[in-house]
């Protein structure tokens, strides 16, 4: 974040923009949107997906520290469509896309630790086939190796890194041959591929670390069976759901009907899939839209508050206020009150 933003939203906190904020908008929910934990070796420092374990266990400490009640997501759904009790004033609910290892290792412990409630939403295609996810991983070697220092590489290096990349990221070739190619980037980007494996950088939990999971309280919910939507058409929605619902049902013991929430993969999502989504049972879906769900919100296009190592913590304090969803509406708006604690520093 530039040093600029960071005097603008500093100056807003000091004149209690962030404070009005909360209160203009303690009707609405605040919902947080997490990945996973980076658990990788330290050349690569966290991004908007991998957030590093003290980045998050500082954010739970913030909601504690600044009295940000934190509730189920079911209960802020009821609250929503008006059949639930009163909720306490801006509320947060947290939410977890995907299921990554990491989700298990050390986001549900820090939860435990600050008895907080969260919702998983957990594609089910690559939990059951275990290890790791080969073209995220890809992804990721090539954004690690940028950041080392390396001698330059010969052409062959590169063209070689190429062409393992280009299938390694190809989602219309076999998961076999995706982690073979990616075996293969690894090795011409210099990078030791053992120790993201032993570490579990890229896998997500296995279906038996998701049953201890929910059985400690983590709430499972559906995010498609092959974190997809596809075309969006009615055939592959009823897909996606029917068999995300029916693998976690089995691995969870629930009646797959039980499963009333869903995140879109990816944050891709049309008023159309919202309708879709509806017709088959579904109470609510969540977003990758910024900003503060409140009542009247369309409640299959919920949008959510993302977090990650991008933000910064007084980046983050804004958005949980509020005053984050106020800028993006309008800066002009805040700007006098933003220049009157200026001139107040100032002595004027």
């Amino acid at each position: 974040m530039s040093s600029r933003k960071i005097d603008v939203l500093a100056r807003a906190k000091r004149a209690g923009l962030f404070d009005l904020a909360r209160r203009r908008t303690a009707s609405g929910i605040r919902i947080l949107c997490y990945h996973g934990l980076w658990l990788g070796d330290d050349t690569f420092r966290g991004d908007s997906m991998f957030m590093m374990q003290k980045t998050f266990v500082r954010r739970l400490a913030l909601l504690r520290r600044e009295g940000y009640p934190t509730i189920a997501l079911g209960d802020a759904i009821a609250a929503l469509q008006g059949r639930g009790p009163m909720l306490p004033p801006a509320a947060v609910v947290i939410t977890i896309d995907d299921g990554w290892a990491s989700t298990y290792l050390g986001m549900l412990p820090a939860l435990e630790r600050h008895g907080m409630p969260a919702t998983l939403f957990c594609d089910s295609e690559q939990l059951m086939r275990r290890g790791p996810v080969a073209h995220v991983m890809a992804r990721y070697f090539d954004r690690i190796a940028s950041t080392m220092p390396h001698a330059s590489r010969q052409g062959s290096v590169d063209v070689a890194a190429a062409a393992s990349r280009a299938i390694a990221t190809d989602s219309a070739r076999s998961y076999d041959e995706r982690y073979a190619a990616t075996e293969k980037l690894a090795a011409a980007l210099g990078l030791d591929m053992a120790v993201y494996l032993s570490r579990r950088a890229f896998d997500y939990m296995t279906p038996e670390e998701l049953r201890d999971a929910a059985g400690r309280g983590l709430d499972v919910q559906l995010h498609a069976h092959r974190h997809t939507l596809g075309d969006m058409s009615r055939a592959v929605i009823e897909d996606e759901i029917s068999t995300n619902r029916q693998v976690l049902g089995d691995l969870l013991g629930h009646a797959p009907i039980d499963f009333k929430h869903f995140c879109y993969p990816s944050g891709v999502a049309t008023p159309a899939a919202a309708g879709i989504l509806a017709s088959l049972g579904i109470e609510s879906a969540t977003t990758t839209q910024q900003g503060i769900a409140r009542p009247g919100t369309a409640m299959h296009l919920l949008p959510r508050l993302l977090d990650g190592e991008n933000l910064s913590e007084i980046e983050f304090e804004a958005e949980v206020s509020g005053f984050g969803s106020w800028l993006r509406r309008g800066r002009h708006l805040v700007r006098p009150f933003i220049g009157r604690d200026t001139r107040q520093q100032r002595g004027l």
